[in-house]
């Protein structure tokens, strides 16, 4: 049976990224997985080059095993939230530690790929940078990612009302309020339930093809 595997990059177990995966991982009507990244022992990656031999890394913490499974899987989803026009600290030091897989032979090449990107501002910058790891960098059947509202911080760190660089102002207006119509619930969402399922669904058939 096929095997799709998710990763979330969010430190919230039960959160919007972890449900929108699952959602995709339900479509995809394959053997599934989903990994909190946030519960592996995983340090950055040392740029020290000794995985180029074996494929392994040196660290002496979860990532081999994890490795292990993707490269034993047909499909890889990645969930996060954007971080300075890039990733969050925690997604970026897992895709970094992908690199064993990269020496001599790409591992990843072929398998079908996506994304979850969970972002009420510019999501389009999480959603190229995914693009580019999953098509260049792995060498995936890319097939997109799935775009979710998410909840600005500056709903719940008690200064968005008065900050000089709210995203609640940048959002709904230099008036607005931290209340709860504005909290993003995944479950409350058809149309992104909907697209959930239809990424899900362009990974079945993608794996159904790779599998010919």
């Amino acid at each position: 049976m096929a095997k799709v595997i998710a990763f979330s990059g969010s430190r919230r177990a039960g959160g919007n990224i972890e449900k929108a995966l699952a959602a995709v991982l339900a479509a995809t009507e394959a053997e599934t997985e989903l990994i909190r990244l946030a519960e592996l022992d995983m340090r950055p990656c040392l740029a020290c080059l000794k995985c180029a031999g074996g494929n392994r890394c040196v660290h002496r913490d979860d990532i081999n095993p994890i490795l292990d499974k993707i490269r034993a899987a047909d499909g890889l989803i990645l969930g996060a939230f954007p971080t300075f026009a890039s990733v969050n600290a925690l997604t970026k030091t897992f895709m970094e530690r992908i690199w064993p897989l990269r020496h001599n032979r790409i591992f990843t090449r072929g398998k079908v790929g996506a994304a979850v990107v969970c972002a009420p501002l510019r999501p389009g910058e999480l959603a190229d940078y995914f693009q580019l790891y999953f098509e260049r960098y792995l060498e995936t059947d890319y097939q997109g990612a799935l775009v979710i509202k998410g909840v600005v911080p500056c709903l719940a760190c008690g200064f968005g009302e008065t900050c000089q660089v709210s995203a609640l102002k940048i959002l709904y207006g230099p008036e607005a309020e931290a209340s709860e119509d504005k909290f993003y619930d995944f479950e409350a969402s058809p149309e992104d339930q909907a697209a959930a399922g239809r990424l899900g669904r362009a990974v079945k058939k993608a794996v159904a093809a790779r599998h010919g």
